[in-house]
């Protein structure tokens, strides 16, 4: 996953400048994204694989041993992990999969992660997304694909902070910045 730094610096002093005591915004370190597709013959393995007993259901998230296993689709998941791992979770996956019974993919330069965070931060998406983020609605450990001003986004609602993790494509991540910064400001 490409480093917000190395993509635009300037689009960290406007992270910056936005920051309130009640919602920030920012960066996530560099991290691996491993998207696995799998036929139901493989589903047992990959889970073994993840050390988990099954694969997370629809929109529901995961920890495992090899990082966060977010449902994206019904034979699609994406591991999401420490970047030093990134190799090790590869080997391991592809060797749950096998030659055929699906695929895995390194898909890391495709997302830029985000990190919102704070008391005001539901009201920050809820002005430029049109899920329900009410706390009965959208609880800690769910994720789902929808878009932030009509960028495509995967969100992930990690602790209760509340911390959630978007995770942007690169050409689109200053726009969605642009959106969320404007959104921390009242504006």
């Amino acid at each position: 996953m490409d480093d917000l730094l190395t993509i635009a610096p300037t689009l960290v002093t406007q992270l910056a400048d936005a920051a309130r005591d009640d919602v920030r915004l920012a960066p996530c370190p560099s991290l691996s994204v491993i998207s696995v597709r799998a036929r139901v013959g493989a589903l047992v393995r990959v889970a073994q694989a993840l050390g988990a007993p099954a694969l997370p259901a629809p929109n529901v998230v995961a920890t495992s041993r090899l990082g966060d296993c977010l449902w994206v689709r019904p034979d699609e998941w994406l591991v999401i992990g420490d970047a030093a791992a990134r190799q090790a979770a590869l080997r391991a996956l592809e060797e749950a999969v096998g030659p055929d019974d699906g695929a895995v993919v390194d898909i890391s330069a495709s997302r830029i992660a985000l990190e919102l965070v704070g008391a005001r931060s539901r009201d920050v998406l809820a002005s430029c997304c049109p899920l329900d983020l009410h706390p009965r609605a959208f609880v800690v450990g769910r994720c789902a694909q929808t878009l932030i001003a009509k960028s495509p986004v995967l969100l992930h609602l990690v602790d209760a902070t509340p911390r959630w993790r978007l995770y942007v494509r690169p050409s689109l991540a200053a726009y969605v910045i642009s959106w969320l910064t404007d959104a921390m400001r009242g504006g």
